[in-house]
């Protein structure tokens, strides 16, 4: 019998106390004759974005910094960036809160920070702006695994919670814009809603289950453009106009309605597929599993006739090793297609993330326009659809759509996010900068700077001045509009720690999260010597590890994705993995072992080895164990791991002594989850996390990596270090 256990584990860690490793630290102290201390921030843990940000303090007293007397925070490095207001603001997010820079004052104001730093792993959920950028739509956490919806009116900051309970993603929000603003559709429960922000912020919308479209989730419905929704129920592809939403509602609980397309080949699972469909509603694009794709053409007779193909070729073999597929569609223009992909076809050849750029030829046969190396980020498209950004590790290619003509190409250093400010200028966040940048003219604005390698006080104007990662010349501070702007001129003063009134230093920090503490000794006064920020010197638990354990059994569903977490995370799992999965598929076995993860043996066979009608011996597992070693080794080139386990954790004191006869070492797990002991023992059982790749509740959208970028999270924000079983 398989089981999964990672939903298991999503409530367990959350009982289990413990503290994390260290990774905050302090560097580039400074001090000044008015009292005022430069530094820098840096977190450097799994699961974040590794940045130093620049702070400045005006010390006073022997006071440490309190929610009351905040320093300032000079650079906002772009985690996320929004065009809002019809491209008047551009909105920033980082883990140290949300700022909004204004076109017109030219400036930069933070609307909400934190006043500690923080601690946590702090992975950003999505914001989804209306494209007029009047409205945000996110989630705010309530849980390990739950959230609110929320939908905000950027003027006013007013909001309205959409769902109380929503399954937490880090990745996607359960909502879509029209391309006017004027509606959106949303998910809740199992149940489509459309909404109309104006009428909605002025108390005058109808009641919820008056706006209910139907059954399905957010990835059942697509608009056409700012009229029309395209709904898939089972197999039938309705068409809705926006004017018929408020009669739509009243009966959408008795009948559907809408003019019909056609019919699919298959009933649409929105689990594992998602559809896209061009500006007349004329064809449509089937994802299916962020592996393959089908091109139709849809009725739009209304004789609700089966869809027709409109390629006859197989994209499986092209997309074989992507783990997300993203479709744009820009009016008039064949759809584009953005591949995330894992590639790996020899033990010699390297570990690879490829993304790449696909569109359909004359003959609808998928060719690719442009591949480069590893990028979590995707294609933008201006607003009205004429250019496309593709942003790659250190460039952005901007073309024009239909044509496919370059028009630009923006060097700079690595980046982190990209949005349109309107149909010229883009805006483009990288780990140095945040620049706009028109298209047309080629001139490119600094707006502020995104981190700090050095900083100082310029000796002419008295000035911050500051150096970014790559920056060879200086950028000057306007604290007025907290933003900065070349200096050719700089001139910086010796960097001070010792002024008439104070000494700053660095030391070891009894928080066991961070790697140093800022401490000031007073010159002055009644001598003392204190914390700058007191959270340094609150002493904390020794760091506590967990192994995440990926066992391989017979299938390979879900494992790209299994493999790019890990990677975004920067974590080192464990895989089990058994014969019959590397002879059903020796290029994800391949995969897996290029990875760099550690690899331990799931015996041969995928068999429950305690089955009372299973006659074993010890010489049946060595030969077992043996057999697999020398299929992985073939298939790979490399060796197992001494690590091994029964499959299903099932096992004997019989089975366990032969592995141990064998050379292996047994990893444990307690079948039945209850009789669980947690506490610390000589056997590591309470101390993994065994998850079944491929196995997925039938009944839940939400798909695997959903659940596991959440258990990861969870695990992170609980302090844990993540190793892999040979370190616990």
């Amino acid at each position: 019998m398989k089981k999964n256990f990672s939903a298991l584990f999503l409530a367990l860690i959350i009982l289990i106390p413990g503290m994390g490793f260290a990774g905050i630290s302090f560097d580039n102290l400074a001090i000044n004759d008015d009292d005022t201390v430069l530094y820098t921030v840096t977190h450097d843990k799994p699961g974040v974005i590794s940045y130093s940000a620049l702070f400045s303090h005006k010390l006073s007293g022997t006071e440490s910094i309190t929610s009351s007397n905040l320093p300032d925070i000079l650079t906002c490095y772009p985690e996320q960036l929004n065009s809002i207001g019809n491209g008047k603001f551009i909105q920033v997010r980082n883990r140290f809160g949300t700022a909004i820079y204004d076109f017109e004052n030219e400036s930069l104001n933070w609307i909400a920070r934190t006043s500690v730093i923080p601690e946590k792993s702090f992975s950003l959920s999505p914001v989804i702006a209306s494209p007029d950028g009047l409205y945000l739509v996110f989630m705010r956490k309530v849980s390990s695994s739950t959230g609110e919806l929320i939908i905000q009116e950027v003027a006013s900051r007013k909001y309205v919670i959409l769902d109380k309970e929503v399954p937490y993603s880090y990745s996607e929000l359960p909502v879509k814009w029209a391309a006017d603003s004027k509606h959106f559709v949303y998910q809740k429960g199992n149940s489509i809603y459309f909404s109309t922000p104006d009428a909605m912020f002025k108390g005058l919308q109808v009641a919820e289950h008056c706006r209910r479209i139907g059954t399905g989730t957010i990835e059942s419905v697509q608009w056409v453009n700012s009229d029309k929704l395209v709904f898939i129920d089972s197999d039938i592809i309705y068409l809705i106009d926006s004017r018929e939403f408020a009669t739509f509602g009243m009966y959408a609980n008795y009948f559907p309605l809408g003019k019909i397309l056609g019919r699919l080949w298959e009933k649409f699972s929105s689990k594992d597929m998602k559809f896209y469909v061009n500006s007349d509603a004329s064809q449509i694009i089937i994802v299916k599993a962020d592996s393959s794709v089908s091109y139709y053409e849809l009725d739009t007779s209304g004789n609700a006739l089966y869809v027709e193909p409109l390629s006859s070729f197989s994209h499986m073999s092209t997309l074989y090793n992507s783990y997300k597929i993203d479709v744009v569609w820009p009016k008039n223009s064949k759809p584009i297609f953005w591949v995330n992909s894992l590639t790996g076809a020899g033990a010699s050849s390297g570990f690879l993330r490829n993304c790449s750029i696909f569109t359909f030829d004359s003959k609808n046969s998928l060719k690719e326009l442009s591949s480069f190396g590893d990028t979590s980020l995707k294609v933008t498209v201006s607003n009205d659809g004429g250019y496309a950004a593709v942003p790659s590790a250190n460039e952005v290619s901007v073309y024009t759509v239909g044509s496919w003509d370059m028009v630009a190409k923006i060097a700079c250093s690595k980046i982190e996010s990209i949005c349109w400010r309107n149909t010229k200028e883009l805006v483009v966040g990288n780990e140095d900068n945040v620049s706009v940048y028109n298209v047309e003219t080629k001139k490119q604005k600094l707006l502020f700077l995104s981190s700090c390698k050095s900083a100082a006080w310029d000796s002419v104007t008295g000035q911050i001045i500051a150096k970014s990662k790559n920056d060879a010349k200086y950028s000057v501070y306007n604290p007025e509009k907290n933003t900065w702007v070349p200096f050719e001129s700089a001139q910086p003063v010796k960097t001070e720690v010792q002024n008439e009134n104070y000494r700053i230093y660095t030391a070891k920090a009894k928080n066991a999260r961070y790697d140093n503490g800022i401490y000031v000794r007073c010159l002055t006064g009644k001598v003392n010597t204190f914390a700058l920020y007191k959270e340094t010197v609150q002493k904390t638990a020794p760091g506590r590890k967990i192994a995440l354990v990926f066992d391989l059994l017979d299938s390979a569903d879900g494992l790209n994705s299994v493999i790019e977490l890990c990677h975004k995370y920067n974590i080192r799992p464990t895989y089990f993995i058994n014969g019959e999965f590397i002879r059903r598929y020796p290029s994800d076995a391949r995969k897996v072992a290029l990875s760099g993860a550690e690899v331990g043996s799931l015996f041969y066979a995928c068999v429950d080895l305690t089955d009372e009608f299973f006659t074993l011996s010890e010489d049946y597992i060595k030969n077992g164990l043996a057999r697999n070693e020398d299929e992985y080794y073939q298939a790979t080139k490399k060796e197992l791991a001494l690590l091994w386990h029964a499959p299903f954790y099932r096992s004997t004191k019989m089975i366990r002594d032969a592995g141990t006869s064998a050379g292996y070492s047994y990893i444990d797990f307690p079948v039945d989850y209850k009789s669980m002991d947690t506490k610390p023992g000589k056997t590591i059982e309470s101390q993994i996390i065994p998850v079944t790749i491929g196995l997925s509740n039938p009944d839940s959208s939400e798909t695997f990596a959903q659940k596991l970028e959440l258990l990861i999270n969870s695990l992170l924000d609980a302090d844990y270090e993540i190793v892999p079983v040979s370190e616990l």
